[in-house]
């Protein structure tokens, strides 16, 4: 057994960081849940104690260095960030190879590869992968690498319900054998969790039940909920926006992935569902210009006038980073035309950063910061690509509600989204990508 000792860390330019006083033991093939709300810092935890200080972190660290999970190995949040090889099948052989598998070994690994549907796809490059597809391949090369401890950011934040279901399947079978540290918000990891390792809102890391950890989350959104609504800051939209689509069909070139003939309108929230790889964010990249559709139009009228779409759309892409161009939070919102930061932060539960960095947050912060820019920028059609990615539950709550506002005030939303929950709670309808075509159904207009 080792564990973790006691230490203090805190962020450059910053008072905010985090602080251990009690060790945390660490015992060998247990599943310890590292829990928190957005923004608390379990992901710099996480990248302590794989030993990323001082080399990947910007800090000061008193006390002993928690480093005990350096040699694990790590699915980041981004997975696409960790994809180096050309195709599927050479990223998924290489530490195989490196380790001079045999190849009767190697062939057994393969079996991963089909339990993440990637058997056939070996062939594939890399860079058409999607999130959801990327993060599987990386989920397979490493269970089949069978290391002794592995670190999970997020791993299931980009996959469908399906293989989701896959990856907790896995990690089942796994428990047991290999030890592992996860950072997930999905309530589902209670039933193969040990222990919790709970980060505070204040940084203060602490060893806790599975149990006080779901009786907090519990608390926390009945709380929230029972909160009455923050006044609307989304203003009404006076254009009346209709996005259709006839035979489009969209893919890369000779490989088509799927056509759809669908309208959306003003008031319309819709729901874009399918497997990881069918073709959700390529879709979102045809309507917002930077891919070509293979065939067929979309048309897009504003108050019955034909028009571009894309000097009316708001696209908040899956990685926040992307629209950051400013030093601070608060210069960030200036540029979007809001005057009362404090005001409008209050709204994600961000109040009291305008003077810190955009890269300085959390991905869940990130993202819930990107997601106020439909909300002022006046553009009557939307396009939100994972839009509670890396949220607990109170954060979420506050998405929905944002997202719903926007469809009050007249924009036209389609969303990319995984979450059941959030899906019934914000959509008028579903379009689902199945077999090539895209079928869609009203569900509350």
């Amino acid at each position: 057994m080792s564990q973790v000792l006691p230490f203090s860390f805190r962020y450059t330019r910053s008072d905010a960081g985090l602080s251990l006083a009690k060790p945390l033991p660490v015992q060998s093939k247990q599943v310890i849940w590292l829990v928190g709300n957005s923004g608390s810092g379990k992901s710099t935890f996480l990248h302590l104690l794989k030993g990323f200080y001082p080399e990947f972190i910007s800090g000061q660290l008193d006390g002993h260095t928690p480093d005990v999970l350096k040699h694990a190995a790590y699915l980041a949040q981004n997975p696409l960030s960790q994809i180096v090889h050309e195709r599927v099948g050479e990223e998924f052989f290489f530490s195989m190879e490196n380790a001079h598998w045999p190849m009767t070994r190697m062939t057994t690994a393969q079996n991963w590869l089909s339990r993440f549907g990637l058997a056939h796809q070996t062939l594939k490059p890399t860079t058409q992968l999607s999130h959801g597809l990327a993060q599987r391949l990386l989920l397979a090369s490493m269970l089949a690498f069978e290391p002794n401890w592995i670190v999970f950011d997020e791993p299931t934040a980009f996959l469908n319900p399906a293989m989701r279901d896959d990856f907790y399947t896995a990690l089942a079978e796994l428990k047991g054998h290999v030890g592992m540290l996860l950072i997930d918000h999905h309530p589902h990891v209670s039933q193969y969790a040990d222990v919790c390792w709970h980060v505070t809102d204040d940084g203060v890391i602490s060893e806790i039940s599975v149990a006080d950890w779901l009786n907090i989350q519990t608390r926390d959104v009945n709380r929230e909920q029972a909160t009455p609504s923050k006044h609307s800051f989304v203003p009404n939209t006076t254009k009346y926006a209709k996005l259709s689509a006839q035979a489009l069909t969209i893919g890369y070139k000779n490989a088509p992935l799927f056509t759809a003939d669908f309208t959306l309108e003003s008031g319309d929230c819709a729901i874009l569902v399918g497997e990881n790889g069918a073709g959700k964010s390529t879709l979102f990249n045809t309507l917002a210009g930077t891919q070509k559709q293979l065939s067929g139009k979309f048309t897009f009228e504003l108050n019955g006038v034909t028009s571009k779409a894309t000097p009316h759309m708001s696209y908040v892409f899956q990685h926040p980073d992307s629209h950051f161009f400013f030093d601070t939070i608060g210069e960030e919102l200036q540029q979007q035309g809001i005057t009362d930061i404090e005001q409008t932060l209050s709204q994600i539960g961000l109040e009291g950063r305008a003077d810190s960095s955009p890269h300085q947050l959390s991905e869940g912060q990130k993202r819930r910061l990107t997601l106020l820019y439909p909300c002022v920028q006046k553009r009557p059609l939307v396009l939100l690509d994972e839009p509670t990615f890396g949220q607990d539950a109170i954060n979420t709550t506050r998405i929905v509600r944002l997202i719903n506002q926007l469809k009050q005030a007249g924009h036209a939303l389609i969303a990319i989204t995984h979450d059941k929950a959030v899906q019934q709670a914000i959509a008028t309808h579903i379009w689902e990508i199945s077999n090539g075509k895209l079928t869609t159904t009203v569900v509350n207009a």
